[in-house]
């Protein structure tokens, strides 16, 4: 007996841009050259990308996360797109909130530092094994440093993309697609090199 799959799902997954081939293939079961062919047999488009990237623009701006049931059939550009962009605000959310946590590890760090720098002094445990007080290294302080200033310039990046503080201009930068398959090439990619 054939295998039925549900080809109104996979075209508008297709549909939305998110999805590589391979990632089509394992959430829906057709192999991705059945995917393929069908896509391109039918005309299936996935020009979605850009309205999906505007829309997760304006959730996260808005911060409204709708998670309404997902109904297949006869969706419109529209709800996929809403869909796509709800999917892509709460990924959003979540690294903001994770970008906190990283931003009071820094915090902290920078305050131990700063600590130690006004004390003149640090624990170090000599080779007996005993917990010493020395004047604090000056390749201490160079060594401790460049990790918190790389910490601090990476976090300081990573919200400003977050909160779309450093919007690219439209000719720079990777369209939603070209980032989406450097993120998660497709196979038929992988096998041309």
């Amino acid at each position: 007996m054939a295998q039925r799959y549900d080809w109104e799902v996979i075209k508008a997954d297709y549909r939305t841009g998110r999805y590589s081939l391979q990632q089509l293939s394992d959430m829906h079961g057709p192999n991705k050259a059945t995917i393929s062919r069908k896509a391109e047999s039918q005309n299936w488009e996935k020009d979605l990308s850009e309205a999906v990237r505007q829309r997760t623009r304006e959730k996260v701006s808005r911060a409204q996360l709708d998670p309404a049931a997902r109904e297949v059939l006869d969706k419109s550009d529209e709800e996929l797109v809403e869909e796509a962009a709800s999917l892509n605000a709460a990924v959003v959310h979540g690294h903001r909130k994770r970008l906190e946590t990283w931003r009071e590890i820094l915090d902290k760090y920078a305050g131990l530092l700063t600590e130690q720098l006004t004390r003149g002094v640090i624990q170090v445990q000599n080779r007996s094994g005993e917990v010493v007080e020395i004047d604090l290294p000056l390749d201490y302080i160079g060594k401790s440093l460049q990790p918190g200033t790389q910490a601090l310039e990476r976090v300081i990046k990573l919200e400003r993309q977050a909160y779309g503080m450093d919007e690219e201009k439209p000719d720079e930068g990777m369209t939603f697609e070209q980032l989406m398959e450097a993120v998660a090439p497709n196979e038929d990619d992988l096998d041309e090199q």
